[in-house]
């Protein structure tokens, strides 16, 4: 019985190559139109965004307590240098480059004014 099956198979083996090629060409086809047209649909919105009561509000609620400030970063601006190296460079504290330069070997300005009295320029890779 198995045999048969294979026997079949094999007297229609082009036919069913190119069903399942048909198939598959047909399978991709739909799902590339899908992706494209979901592309192409504008944004709905369902809501207004009714920004004036937004900032009224804000205004009844900041009145009624006390105001509290908006806790800001301070900017760490002291600048450090190798000891170890011969170029002559300061690193700010933000650049991720001063990270590599080993502990024992860090020398730390308080300002990029003391590095640069000190003969020191400001690395390429490292922005004000």
């Amino acid at each position: 019985m198995l045999s048969k099956l294979f026997d079949k198979i094999k007297s229609y083996q082009y036919h069913i190559f190119l069903a399942v090629c048909i198939g598959l060409i047909s399978f991709i086809s739909y799902n590339l139109g899908q992706i494209s047209s979901n592309d192409k649909k504008p944004l709905k919105m369902t809501e207004n965004a009714n920004i004036y009561s937004a900032v009224e509000g804000q205004e009844a609620i900041a009145g009624e307590t006390e105001v509290s400030s908006i806790p800001t970063k301070i900017l760490d601006m002291r600048v450090v240098v190798s000891k170890a190296s011969d170029s002559k460079k300061y690193h700010y504290s933000w650049c991720n480059t001063w990270k590599r330069i080993k502990l024992e070997n860090q020398l730390w300005f308080s300002s990029d004014k003391e590095a640069e009295a000190n003969g020191y320029t400001l690395a390429g890779n490292c922005t004000r």
